[in-house]
Order: C-alpha cells, then structure tokens, then sequence
C-alpha cells in the first residue's frame, strides 16, 4: 500500500491563512521523511474550502522541500477555469520542477462560487472539460515546425505556431489522472491509459470500480505494457479523511465535534449561492458531506485507534486499492491536534505496511 499526505485545508478567513499554509508545508516534509510515497494537492478557490488555492504553485514551493523520489498528484487542476496554453505550460514546468515525480489529475469541479469567481457557467463544466482537454492535449504535442494550432475555448481562443515552453521532464508532458466518482468515468479513464483518482466510498464499490477501469487499462489505445498497466494501478489512488486518538471512542467523539464546524461552514458556502439551481448543482457535486456525518464517516474518513485504521485500510487493500491519499489537517483544526493525529499514523499505522 502506497500513502500520500494529502493537503486541503478549510480557512475562515484571512487572520487564519498564514499558519494554516505554514503547518501544511511542515506536515508534507514530516509525513514525506517517515516514509509516505506522496504529496497530493487540490483546487479550490474563493470558498475557504482549501486555503492555497494554487495547487501548481504550492507543489512547486514544496518540491525542493522534500526528499527526492516523492511523487505529486495534483487531484486536481480544472481545465474550464484556467486557459489552456498556461495550464500546458504549467504541467510542463512542474514536471521539471518534481523531475518527473508528477502526475497531473483533472475534473470539472462545479462549485458555483468558484465559477462565478472565474467567469465561467457550471452548468457547462463537462462540456468544457472536454473540450480544453482536447486543446491542451494537442498543444502539449505540437512540434515546433508542424502547422500552426488554431485553438479556441468558450472564453478564449488563440493560434499557437511553435510550441508549449517548456518541455516535460525528458518526454512531451506528465502523465495525467482524472477523477470521478463513478464506474463510466473510471472506464473513460482507462480506455486512456490515465490514472484514476477516487473518493468518498467504500470498499465493496470501489473493487467494482477498480475492476472496470483495470479492464479498461488492459484495452486502452495505444496498448499498454503490463508494466505500465501494473504502474497505473499502484499510483491510481482513493482518498479518504483520517482522524487518529488512543482510542476509537475519542476519535470517533472528537470529530463528530469537528463535522459539525465543517457542515456549518459548508452550510454557509451554499447560503453565499443565490440561485436555487446553483445551489442544488453544488449539492449534487459534493455528494457524500459532512451535513450528514453518519454517512460521511462510512464513506468519506478513516476513523479510529490506530490498530483499528489499520484493519480499515487492509479492507481497501484487499478491494484492491494500492495508494490512499490521506487528509490529516482539515474542519479548522488546531496544529496541535492534527499533528497528534499525523504522528499516531506515522509511529502506529505505517509500520503495519512497511514490515
């Protein structure tokens, strides 16, 4: 089982942002040097649902900062809020900044707030991701001395005559991830040969899943090697919510006390959305919440003493799961809490998948 420290803190407002990004970047270098595989980052803007924001940014503000071998996830870039030659040229540099430890996921999103923020309609999001998929694939693969790129987006169009600056880490571009949350994604996924980025469910349909998207892998176009189909069922990944005490009461007490922060500040978030249609959009995007926290526990966290996470995440192994992306500073929490949280795993947890 691989494990990435995945980073997206809620903010309440600008007197909490500093340290809230302080403690992350300690947290990605303490969880890196105990032994977890990754960083995952993710994007969100102008909610306080995750408080950098810039998640291309931040990666490569923590790249120097850990140790070599560590591989990003970004989970993920949204390609209807960004233009589409910056975000090829973003890929490519990060990648050269994380020498090649990269892989780039991306979705629609859908928060209304953050498309509202961008200037762009929801309600279009699939539409638009498909399309400036399209656009920045075929970007990133332009040789300098073919024809020029007529490209053009529903807010942006350009011609592009030479070709994307820079270069990946010695090849075209990283290798890209999308995320979904249902069986048909997965498939498109693998058809691709992509990696797959899940969350908020449980074992039994997620070995489903995995079972779709391997088979896909296994049909993709171009063929993948078996090799390359093993290494994109060790990186593909599901991501889940942790909380760690000495015993599981505690734990399960202590953040039944944070979701309720955590629901009435997304409770606020849809109070900031006017339009009923938005409103009910950003229901249906965010699925499982902590507004119902008996479901958001089953589906979305890990919970427990430490020996009891551990038979947690032997139940997504043995679904098949092979990399978890765990969140240990979220709902406003304190430094001092998460990192007794982070430490338990890492002294308690870890070691059960490193013997």
């Amino acid at each position: 089982m691989r494990f990435s420290i995945y980073l997206n803190a809620q903010t309440r407002g600008p007197h909490e942002d500093v340290g809230i990004i302080e403690t992350l970047i300690r947290q990605a270098v303490t969880a890196t040097d105990a032994g977890l595989d990754g960083v995952v980052l993710t994007e969100h803007h102008f909610s306080g649902y995750n408080t950098y924001g810039d998640n291309f940014l931040f990666a490569a503000h923590l790249a120097p900062r850990v140790r070599a071998g560590v591989r990003f996830c970004l989970a993920v870039a949204v390609p209807p809020l960004h233009h589409p030659m910056r975000l090829a040229q973003q890929c490519n540099l990060l990648d050269i900044l994380t020498r090649g430890q990269l892989i780039v996921g991306f979705a629609a999103g859908g928060s209304p707030l953050e498309y509202a923020g961008m200037g762009r309609d929801p309600g279009e999001r699939h539409t638009q991701l498909s399309h400036n998929l399209d656009v920045l694939r075929a970007a990133l693969a332009k040789r300098p001395d073919d024809p020029p790129l007529e490209w053009k987006t529903a807010f942006e169009r350009g011609t592009l005559h030479t070709r994307i600056m820079p270069s990946g880490y010695h090849r075209a571009a990283p290798p890209f991830a999308r995320a979904t949350q249902s069986d048909s994604g997965a498939r498109w996924t693998g058809d691709r040969g992509w990696y797959l980025f899940s969350a908020r469910e449980t074992p039994g349909p997620l070995a489903a899943r995995w079972r779709v998207y391997e088979q896909a892998l296994r049909n993709a176009e171009p063929a993948l090697a078996e090799d390359q189909v093993q290494e994109r069922l060790d990186w593909s990944m599901v991501q889940k919510q942790v909380y760690l005490a000495e015993s599981g009461e505690r734990a399960e007490r202590e953040i039944r006390e944070r979701l309720v922060l955590m629901a009435e500040h997304q409770r606020r978030s849809f109070g900031a959305v006017r339009d009923l249609r938005d409103a009910e959009h950003l229901t249906s995007v965010v699925g499982v919440s902590p507004r119902d926290p008996d479901a958001f526990l089953t589906h979305a966290m890990l919970v427990g003493d430490p020996a009891s996470v551990v038979r947690q995440i032997r139940a997504y192994e043995g679904a098949g799961i092979r990399h978890l992306a765990l969140l240990f500073h979220y709902g406003f929490m304190d430094p001092d809490t998460s990192d007794r949280s982070l430490r338990l795993f890492l002294d308690e947890v870890l070691p059960a998948f490193r013997s």
